[in-house]
């Protein structure tokens, strides 16, 4: 991608974007990982870490075709931005963490007050 994309229907330049997936805190950029999907206990799927790229789609102004790539860093003005599936897992883990955390305490206080 060291130029402009020309739409492969209309031949209309091509404009940069991302597509969202939408997930219980929000939205999020589309990645791409290799391989097939395997199930995991805890974060739904097992992702190879390193190898989690964020997908950049080029939309056609004039006909909206879309054309998607999985693009490890920016690349001749084309930005690859966003965080990573393992990235938004990982924060995911500690949040969840945190609120079982502040979940027992709550709890906790209020067992003592009670048993006064």
């Amino acid at each position: 991608m060291s130029k402009a994309v020309e739409c492969i229907r209309c031949h209309a330049q091509m404009e940069v974007g991302y597509l969202l997936d939408a997930t219980h805190s929000g939205y999020q950029q589309q990645n791409w990982s290799p391989g097939e999907p395997k199930p995991s206990f805890w974060m739904g799927l097992k992702l190879a870490k390193d190898q989690v790229l964020p997908v950049t789609t080029l939309k056609c102004p004039r006909c909206g075709y879309l054309e998607s790539y999985a693009i490890p860093q920016s690349q001749d003005g084309v930005l690859a931005s966003g965080r990573s599936s393992s990235q938004r897992q990982s924060l995911a883990a500690v949040l969840i963490g945190l609120g079982l955390v502040a979940l027992m305490i709550l709890l906790g206080v209020v067992f003592l007050i009670r048993a006064k």
